[in-house]
């Protein structure tokens, strides 16, 4: 196997808990992004090998809320360097803080990927294939903090060289979801821990980034269908109602080809009673 190294993913493939932001220092305790405080990202790399391998090169890239993108309009944080021995593992810090800006609100979409130009090299293209590359990984998770009727703007990005047909779902998060959601939330995992889950009713999709909420969700639909031709972004607003003290909502991006539909981009919404969060 010579070396093999690894980020792990996770359930589902782009909330992987071996990538974590943590706000203000690097020696803090994991938490959510901050708009306009630095953050720093770390990663676990792992070498299933069996051969040692120095000075590894981990990359850190962050995104703006998407459900598809790849090295040409992910944004490059920065690098750091890691020595494995066979059938380690170590945590590795990006020692260049993120600024999280309004743009992205905080949201928290961070991938990592670990790779020796030499002994395990990356795939020759600018796709991040997280689900069957093992050498990248991401966590694209976003904390709404809101009081019944909620929204987040994202975009829907083709990074193939073809066009392509892609349906926009949602899929409610079940409880071993949400425990490795939160893992690297400590602080928010300890106040949710107190109350019963709760549940997003009538989630879907509407046009334009800010839908107003209090007029109702015209043209809101169940699913999206989009084309895009190779490169196309397009942006959509998922919506939806909580009921209790917090849910996990994800958005699914499927390709659709010949009949035939496959999972290829993801986030997910950790939502939030206003209530309970504040307490």
């Amino acid at each position: 196997m010579a070396v093999q190294l690894e980020v792990s993913d996770g359930s589902p493939w782009w909330l992987s808990d071996d990538i974590w932001t943590v706000p203000n220092a690097p020696d803090g305790l994991p938490g959510a992004p901050v708009v306009g405080q630095p953050c720093y990202l770390w990663a676990r790399v792992q070498n299933d090998g069996s051969t040692r391998v120095e000075n590894a090169l981990v990359r850190f890239y962050w995104a703006n809320p998407s459900v598809g993108f790849d090295r040409t309009t992910a944004n490059l944080v920065g690098s750091a360097n890691v020595t494995l021995d066979p059938s380690a593992s170590g945590d590795v810090l990006c020692l260049t803080p993120w600024v999280p800006t309004f743009v992205n609100s905080g949201h928290e979409c961070v991938l990592a990927e670990a790779f020796h130009l030499q002994l395990d090299p990356l795939p020759a293209t600018n796709a991040f294939d997280v689900p069957t590359d093992r050498h990248v990984a991401q966590r694209n998770l976003d904390v709404v903090i809101a009081i019944g009727k909620f929204h987040l703007a994202f975009e829907i990005h083709n990074p193939n060289r073809i066009d392509a047909q892609f349906r926009i779902v949602t899929r409610k998060g079940d409880h071993k979801e949400f425990l490795r959601a939160t893992k690297r939330y400590p602080k928010i995992y300890k106040i949710l821990q107190q109350h019963q889950p709760g549940v997003v009713h009538e989630p879907g999709f509407v046009q334009g980034p800010c839908p107003d909420l209090e007029a109702g969700w015209e043209g809101r639909k169940d699913k999206e269908e989009v084309k895009l031709w190779p490169g196309q972004r397009t942006g959509l607003s998922v919506v939806g109602r909580l009921e209790g003290a917090y849910a996990l909502l994800h958005v699914e991006q499927q390709a659709i080809y010949q009949g035939r539909k496959a999972t290829v981009g993801g986030l997910s919404l950790l939502v939030i009673n206003t209530a309970v969060h504040n307490a």
